[in-house]
C-alpha cells in the first residue's frame, strides 16, 4: 500500500509541474506573468525568514526573542556591506551573544 502511495504522489507531483512546463514550451511569458515571477523570490525568503525568527518552539514570540536583535544587526550589515560572509558571521555573533549574554 505505501508504494501505491508513493508512486500515486510522484505521478500527480510530476504532472502538475510538466503541465506549466509543457504547456507554455516554445511559447514566451506575458509581460504581466513575468513581471509578477520577479516577485516570488522575495515573498518565498520573507516567509521563511519571518518564520524563523518569529517562531520558536511552535509560539509566536517577539518580547523576549533574541533572534530579532540579531536579525536586525545581520540585516543591516547585509544592505551596508553586501557581503554574505560578514553577515553570516555577525548574524552568529550576535545571536549568541543575544542568548547568552543578554537574555
Amino acid at each position: 500500500m505505501i508504494w501505491f502511495a508513493i508512486i500515486i504522489s510522484g505521478l500527480f507531483t510530476f504532472l502538475t509541474r510538466f503541465s506549466f512546463i509543457g504547456g507554455l514550451a516554445g511559447r514566451p511569458l506575458p509581460p504581466t506573468v513575468r513581471a509578477m515571477l520577479g516577485y516570488v523570490t522575495t515573498a518565498v525568503l520573507t516567509a521563511i525568514i519571518a518564520s524563523e525568527v518569529l517562531i520558536i518552539n511552535d509560539h509566536f514570540i517577539i518580547a523576549d526573542n533574541p533572534q530579532i536583535p540579531a536579525f536586525v544587526l545581520a540585516a543591516v550589515i547585509a544592505l551596508i556591506f553586501r557581503n554574505i560572509v560578514l553577515t553570516i558571521a555577525t548574524g552568529l555573533l550576535a545571536l549568541w551573544v543575544c542568548q547568552h549574554m543578554i537574555y
